[in-house]
């Protein structure tokens, strides 16, 4: 079931992760023949989880979240008692866009009931409110304007984001790069979100480069998300794009070169990564090498691209086995041309 959410009251930073819940789950239920409805925490759980076991933790943020809504009157309280029992009136949740020409529109966020359920029963210590607002306030970002077009020429819109993380955040009052990045995975793994990660990066105004913000959408519309975020890199960004993994590559490069011809020294880390790209590089161009003289042909220009190893001989911390600390460095797809 699609649920019809008003943008504006989900991005409300005034609004607790609480609050917003309950906000869905009364619009879950809401029905236009009806102002008044008898409402219990329950029930606010059932529709957000399609379950009524409840713990008291979760009960008490339901109840929190509904008083809320009441106190900045999006709802009325008409009767309530001490069993947690209460008949409001959601009549002001009711979203018409019929209205005046003058008056604001209301711009919707579509989730469905599924999302909703999966989301609020993730076996996951994260918080799980804000994970479902983060999850819509992503939705809520996605570009109904942005178009692909398949092999066939069919077209396709209103799959795809392209929104910085900082942004999705505040809308939702999420700062933190680790809590955002947390969010993202958890959903990715639990098959609600498909991230398209840029694997280059632009050139601005001034001439610097930044990373390319991710593409994202739902899961189910992976493959429109792909063909969407490679067509933008191939076809419409042109020369101010540069792949980052032969940025990575020249970047250690140059550190080399730094490091041979003015003894500059870099940090443990560093002249880990500088060291394996450059002695993955030397063992490449030496196979291409052999390659090539088994083939009848010189091979110098392999040849020329192996460089000293020398300078790293003082590091005694580059011969003991064990896990590097540089991560993935991008020794797959580099671009020798220095």
């Amino acid at each position: 079931m699609d649920i019809f959410l008003n943008s504006k009251i989900i991005t409300n930073k005034e609004l607790s992760s609480d609050a917003i819940a309950v906000y869905i789950a009364l619009r879950m239920m809401q029905n236009l023949n009806t102002n008044k409805y008898y409402i219990n925490i329950k029930l606010l759980s059932f529709y957000l989880t399609d379950d009524i076991i409840i713990g008291r933790k979760y009960a008490e943020r339901l109840s929190k979240g509904l008083n809320e809504l009441a106190v900045k009157n999006y709802i009325k309280i008409v009767v309530n008692n001490n069993e947690k029992d209460y008949i409001l009136d959601i009549s002001n949740l009711f979203i018409d866009n019929h209205h005046n020409e003058n008056d604001d529109k209301i711009f919707l966020v579509i989730v469905t009931s599924e999302e909703i359920h999966k989301i609020m029963n993730l076996d996951s210590r994260l918080d799980k409110f804000s994970v479902l607002r983060y999850f819509i306030s992503m939705i809520n970002t996605i570009n109904y304007n942005a178009t692909y077009y398949d092999e066939m020429g069919n077209a396709y819109n209103n799959f795809v984001g392209f929104m910085t993380n900082d942004y999705i955040g505040s809308l939702c009052g999420v700062t933190s790069y680790t809590t955002y990045d947390k969010y993202n995975h958890l959903l990715e793994d639990n098959g609600l979100i498909y991230v398209f990660r840029h694997s280059m990066m632009v050139r601005n105004e001034k001439g610097n480069l930044k990373n390319l913000p991710n593409h994202y959408g739902r899961f189910k519309d992976k493959e429109l998300i792909i063909g969407y975020s490679v067509n933008r890199e191939n076809f419409e960004l042109g020369e101010d794009f540069v792949d980052k993994r032969a940025n990575e590559s020249r970047s250690l490069m140059q550190k080399y070169y730094c490091m041979l011809k003015y003894g500059t020294e870099y940090s443990e880390k560093e002249t880990k990564c500088i060291y394996r790209y450059v002695h993955y590089r030397n063992q490449q161009n030496e196979k291409k090498y052999k390659q090539a003289i088994e083939k009848g042909y010189s091979g110098e220009e392999f040849l020329n691209k192996i460089v000293p190893e020398d300078v790293f001989q003082k590091y005694d911390y580059l011969y003991v086995k064990s896990s590097s600390d540089c991560g993935n460095v991008n020794t797959d797809a580099a671009n020798d041309n220095f």
